[in-house]
Parts: C-alpha cells; structure tokens; sequence
C-alpha cells in the first residue's frame, strides 16, 4: 500500500533530522509534524520541498562539520625541500 504524501514528508522531515544527528524523540516528532503541517497548507504540490525549506524555521540545527577538502599546503609539497 503506497504511503499518503504526508507521511512521505513526515518520513523525509525525520530522516533529515536524523542526519543532522537530532533522534526522534516525542518533542521531535511533535515539531516534525508540525513542519508537516506548514508545509501542507500551502497545498500538496511540493510539499516535500517545502517541508524540508521549513525545518530550520522549527528546529536549530547544528553547524555541518564538514572536513578540510585538500592536504595542508607545506612548502615541501611544492618540490621545495630545505632539508636535501
């Protein structure tokens, strides 16, 4: 049996949190279905989106931890060795 749109937002919302490493307690849940419910008032078109834009209007969420993309630049990483 498919699932309604709300509870495909609902799971998305979750989800979401869950990355963000927030767990699912009552309070979250609650709040949840209230993003939920913002989301569909505005109508059903979309509301996956919406839903998820509007998790930051609900929820604090931490800052993304996201480590350094190249090495530490060292002058011997550039050929230049004093040491030779």
């Amino acid at each position: 049996m498919a699932k309604a749109i709300c509870q495909q937002a609902l799971d998305r919302v979750i989800a979401y949190l869950r990355g963000y490493g927030i767990t699912p307690t009552n309070d979250v849940c609650r709040m949840a279905l209230e993003v939920v419910d913002a989301a569909l008032s505005e109508g059903s078109a979309g509301v996956m989106e919406r839903a998820l834009d509007k998790i930051p209007e609900f929820f604090q969420l931490p800052e993304p931890q996201v480590p350094s993309q190249r090495p530490p630049l060292e002058r011997g990483s550039i050929g230049y060795n004093p040491h030779v």
